[in-house]
Parts: structure tokens; sequence; C-alpha cells
């Protein structure tokens, strides 16, 4: 990061935040540290025409506002405001994923009683090995069970979650780790 500064690199912003708030910093420093930062990567991905690293950011981003905002709200204020901004820039992949961590943070303030919407995420073959959205399928089907009191079936989707592979360095699979950890006491 200190070469940021050092050299000319703001095309390559929403890589470099990307890279190090996204995959590193948040193993050494609290979540809401690489917020900001992720947030402007998204922005400059945007604006420089590296529009897909820029995505990339505000997956985290969200991740991120997820696991360490102290307002659900605001959290669902924010990722609908991003699934308005991705109508514009038609990424099929990002809007899915939002809106699986948007049916999270719907389930976790009233069930989704009153904060649900017609969209919803669309997971395909969770039998399918190279299905990249059943880990988040059984990612958040873990945290929704666990908040909801759902104790047998957190335990099951924790453990389908542990059980895919590349699983491993996300910050998703760690808490779900702990949840599964909590649950065996």
């Amino acid at each position: 990061m200190s070469l940021r500064e050092r050299f000319d690199v703001e095309a390559q912003i929403p890589e470099l935040y990307y890279n190090f708030y996204g995959r590193i910093a948040w193993r050494f420093e609290p979540f809401q540290a690489g917020i900001e930062h992720l947030r402007r990567g998204f922005e400059a991905g945007l604006s420089s025409g590296h529009a897909d690293m820029g995505l990339y950011c505000l997956l985290h981003t969200i991740k991120f506002v997820l696991f360490s905002s102290p307002s659900l709200k605001s959290t669902l204020k924010e990722i609908d405001y991003y699934l308005h901004l991705l109508k514009t820039y038609k990424s099929v992949v990002t809007r899915n994923y939002l809106l699986i961590f948007r049916e999270t943070v719907s389930l976790l303030i009233d069930s989704g009683e009153a904060t649900s919407i017609q969209e919803k995420a669309v997971f395909g073959d969770l039998n399918d090995p190279g299905n990249k959205p059943r880990e988040a399928f059984f990612h958040h089907s873990a945290i929704r069970c666990y908040w909801s009191g759902h104790t047998e079936r957190c335990r099951y989707f924790s453990e389908k979650s542990m059980n895919l592979t590349g699983q491993g360095g996300q910050p998703t699979a760690y808490i779900v780790k702990f949840l599964f950890g909590k649950l065996q006491l």
C-alpha cells in the first residue's frame, strides 16, 4: 500500500484495494477499516473503466458492512441503492450476490415480512460442484438459521458449507465456522 503513494498507480486502485482490503487486511484489521477503501475501489473501478474490479470491491464492501454494521436497516438501504445502481451496469452475477445478501439482511430484520422484495437470488443446481453461488447459499443459509434459532438446520448448512472446496479464505467461511463451533458447545 505504501508503494501506491510513491508511484502513480491510480488506474490499479480497484484491483489493489480489492486484493489488499478484500482478501488480506480483514485478517488483521477490523472489517470497518476496509469498508471505506473498498467503497473507493468500487467508485474508482466504475470511473476508470475497470468495472469488474469495482464490482468485486462492492461485494466485499457489502459483506463487511453486513458483518460489522450496527444497523441492519441502513445495510438494507445500502444494498438497495447498489441494486438500483446495478441496473445501469447489467452485471447479473454481482446482482445475484447482492440479492443473496439482501435476503439475509431482510430475514434478520423481520423474517422478510415487510422488507422482502419480489426479486430473489438464483442459485442453480446445488449439487453441481462448479456452481459458485452454492457456496453463498450454504454460507448464508447457516447464518440465517443460526440467527433464527434453527440450530439443527444451522448445523446442517454449516457442515455443507465447510465441506465445500475453495471456501477457506473468505470471511464468510470463518463466520460459519465460528457459528458451527458455538453450536458444538
